[in-house]
């Protein structure tokens, strides 16, 4: 397969998904919905859970990208579609408000790969990410306790009538 990171610097690739295992990963899981965005809750959704899983992988080592894609779908790739176009949108982004940093690293056979690093102060962002997601993870939990118990009360009631 291409090099991905290659891919992006010379333009070729862009707007396609690439192939191989992990690099658009869309399928829908069972109850998961699976529409725009590739998960529940669509781009939003996709958006925050791309940035706290590429952050979350680079806290625990400097990737490439096509590394970071594989990462990233073992770590959530059941719950958002990982393209690998947006995701390198991500990472620029990410680069330019000082969450990552890059560098070019040459490879004795092959090309040339962009690595990924995450900074003092994308780990402080990635601090934050967490703390919300569990207090979000807090709240569904307690959604879905009281969803169960109403269906378990089996109490039905006509619409309208």
């Amino acid at each position: 397969m291409a090099d991905l990171d290659n891919d992006m610097r010379t333009g070729r690739g862009r707007g396609r998904r690439a192939a191989g295992p992990g690099a658009g990963m869309c399928g829908a899981e069972e109850g998961l919905g699976g529409g725009p965005g590739g998960g529940p809750g669509g781009g939003g959704y996709r958006r925050a859970v791309l940035e706290v899983a590429i952050l979350a992988s680079l806290a625990e080592s400097d990737l490439h990208g096509y590394e970071l894609v594989e990462h990233i779908v073992a770590l959530a790739g059941g719950l958002v579609c990982v393209d690998s176009g947006t995701m390198y949108r991500m990472l620029r982004a990410m680069e330019q408000q000082g969450f990552v940093t890059s560098s070019w690293q040459t490879a004795e056979s092959g090309p040339s790969r962009r690595v990924y690093t995450i900074t003092e102060h994308g780990l402080e962002v990635l601090a934050a990410m967490a703390a919300a997601l569990s207090a979000r993870a807090a709240s569904l939990e307690g959604l879905a306790v009281t969803a169960r118990a109403a269906v378990k009360s089996g109490r039905r009631t006509a619409v309208g009538g």
